[in-house]
């Protein structure tokens, strides 16, 4: 029998996968059965999500039920309906042989009431149509965020609703916002989580004094996960996965991802592939290849990256990954990159630091956060 894949990498990961954070995952039920607010703040691909579902499948346990809105591809505000109304309805309008029933009668109080329909598995499916005038669709909107606290006032006992990837919802209206905190702030028995993939925005949203939502959950912030952590884990992984891998090849395997919890199982999928494909104990030249085999494997999406940059940009992107913390404002890095004029490089840093694909490590100093792209810049052209 084939054996199974030992790690999982792009995807919320279920409990056999999931590595450390033992610390904030206590630290977060603590505070979502209290309930209080939280907004999550780390890089890409950090298992915000995963420890999320982690905590909530805790407070499952405890009698906390909880409705998970993911808010990916929300372009509008009837969209952003139909999410919450299907999060709702999967996560707190149960039993399952009431659900429906429910959800239709107090949809129906609706100022937009939602087509419903059954897929072929005999779910049933909401949709809210973008025939309606905006106030009625605001109106509605309210409505259904309201709705957490109706419930836990019904059955006696604390909600929790996460938003994930919360920034999707932040330019659809300008004053949402400000209507979503004067529900929110009316809720004693309702406890939000609030995570996604834009980091910079997410902290300008909850942090700075002047936005509405300042300061209306507390913010957790996510690191790297430890060598002590992780190395037992991709030791025990291998063996699991039928293969092994020497000490020293899972030190040269965290020393390039850097505990970054995505990169590290990424990789380590990647090495384990090539020890089994070869038969042999996995080694640091095993690491070596593997995460060539991962650059390879990630280059379609580095190249739609490329191709969105300006050529500055493309240059200065470059010169980071190669400059090794040098700054790159000075005139050796300036030159050695042919990046040109120090005003031009500063406006190419802002942007690439606005799309998250660098970020300052010190003054005048940046690094390209995602090893994987990092080493892509860094290849021969």
């Amino acid at each position: 029998m084939q054996a199974q894949p030992p790690f999982r990498f792009g995807q919320i990961v279920s409990p056999e996968y999931f590595v450390g954070r033992q610390t904030e995952l206590a630290s977060l039920v603590t505070d979502l059965s209290a309930g209080v607010n939280v907004v999550l703040i780390a890089p890409r691909r950090y298992g915000k999500s995963s420890l999320v579902v982690r905590a909530l499948e805790e407070l499952d346990q405890l009698g906390v039920p909880s409705a998970y809105v993911d808010l990916e591809r929300t372009p509008s505000k009837e969209r952003f309906a139909t999410h919450l109304a299907h999060a709702m309805y999967d996560g707190l309008l149960g039993p399952r042989q009431q659900a429906l029933q429910r959800a239709t009668e107090w949809f129906s109080q609706l100022r937009v009431r939602p087509r419903i329909s059954l897929t072929e598995a005999g779910k049933p499916a909401f949709e809210f149509v973008g025939s309606a005038p905006q106030v009625d669709i605001d109106a509605t909107i309210e409505r259904l965020l309201e709705l957490p606290e109706t419930l836990a006032l019904e059955h006696d006992k604390r909600v929790v609703v996460v938003f994930d990837e919360f920034q999707e919802v932040l330019g659809l209206d300008p004053t949402l916002p400000a209507r979503m905190r004067s529900v929110f702030q009316r809720q004693d028995h309702v406890a939000h989580v609030f995570l996604g993939s834009r980091q910079r925005l997410l902290r300008h949203v909850f942090a700075e004094r002047r936005q509405p939502l300042y300061r209306l959950a507390r913010p957790m912030a996510l690191n790297p996960i430890g060598p002590e952590e992780f190395g037992p884990f991709i030791r025990a992984r291998f063996a699991g996965g039928r293969s092994q891998i020497s000490p020293e090849a899972v030190a040269d395997l965290l020393q390039v991802t850097a505990g970054h919890p995505n990169d590290t199982q990424e990789l380590a999928h990647f090495t384990w592939a090539r020890a089994v494909a070869e038969r042999r104990r996995a080694t640091q030249d095993t690491v070596r290849l593997a995460l060539n085999d991962v650059v390879t494997a990630e280059s379609a999406r580095f190249v739609l990256i490329w191709e969105s940059l300006t050529a500055v940009q493309r240059r200065v992107a470059s010169a980071i990954a190669a400059a090794s913390g040098r700054g790159v404002y000075t005139q050796e890095v300036r030159s050695q990159f042919q990046l040109g004029d120090s005003q031009l490089v500063q406006k190419a840093v802002r942007r690439l630091v606005e799309l998250e694909l660098v970020e300052a490590v010190g003054r005048g100093a940046y690094k390209v956060p995602d090893v994987f792209f990092r080493a892509w810049l860094s290849r021969p052209a």
